[in-house]
């Protein structure tokens, strides 16, 4: 078996939120729930290099150098644009914080390809996603209607989550954001649909379900997985693979 190649993982975080419809505003919890999601993902792999872009302007470092200090991680921190977040929503931030850790994190500008999660949530089976690693994109989507080859339609893409080298993000992701508009229900998840539709993008999805664990920041639901859930979801992912394999 080949060796695993690392990424760099790339933790977009927004401390102070501006964002509507978002639960979790306690900056103080926020910035707690981002320090556990760190300790998990070196507990899942130790050698692990993290990149965490704040939106908000905060600086982790003073947190990282005392809590990791055997770890490499890069603290990275701007203002984003506060009135087009509010009115457009946090898809929107996102997008800024994601462009400027590529242009600006010295991590991601050594490596071809990175690992994106937000920040507060880690995965649990991350050296299971790597393995389906395409040298593109990797991510996981909501597919419905999956009964024929021709009711097949992709609702969005799990933006929480997902495998993706430089050049495939700037050529086809990194405007995405532009078109987010919570407000009128285009949030970035269709916004990546929309872009993988539009350019015939393959062998996208990971054969496996990622488990993804933490909090979400909108929402302030606890992430998690029954084995049902698990089982139903291998299931529905066995059957769009018989039916549409060069999404995998």
């Amino acid at each position: 078996m080949s060796k695993i190649i690392y990424p760099p993982l790339l933790l977009t975080s927004c401390v102070i939120t501006s964002a509507p419809f978002t639960r979790l505003t306690d900056t103080n919890k926020r910035i707690e729930l981002t320090i556990h999601s760190i300790k998990e993902w070196i507990r899942i792999q130790p050698e692990i290099k993290i990149v965490i872009c704040d939106g908000s302007d905060y600086d982790f470092s003073h947190i990282t150098n005392k809590l990791f200090p055997a770890s490499n991680i890069e603290c990275l921190y701007f203002q984003n644009d506060i009135d087009s977040v509010i009115l457009y929503g946090k898809g929107y931030g996102e997008g800024e914080i994601i462009n400027y850790a590529v242009k600006n994190s010295q991590l991601i500008k050594d490596a071809d390809f990175f690992t994106k999660c937000t920040a507060k949530l880690w995965v649990n089976n991350y050296n299971n996603c790597l393995n389906s690693w395409n040298g593109t994109f990797k991510c996981d989507c909501n597919c419905t209607n999956i009964k024929s080859i021709n009711n097949i339609e992709i609702g969005y893409i799990d933006t929480r989550f997902y495998l993706v080298s430089k050049s495939f993000y700037n050529k086809y992701l990194a405007t995405t954001h532009l078109n987010v508009n919570d407000l009128n229900d285009q949030p970035l998840e269709r916004c990546f649909r929309d872009a993988i539709i539009k350019h015939n993008i393959n062998n996208f999805i990971f054969p496996t379900l990622p488990i993804i664990k933490g909090v979400a920041g909108s929402t302030e639901v606890n992430y998690g997985y029954t084995l049902k859930q698990i089982i139903e979801d291998k299931i529905r992912r066995t059957a769009l693979k018989i039916i549409l394999p060069q999404l995998f």
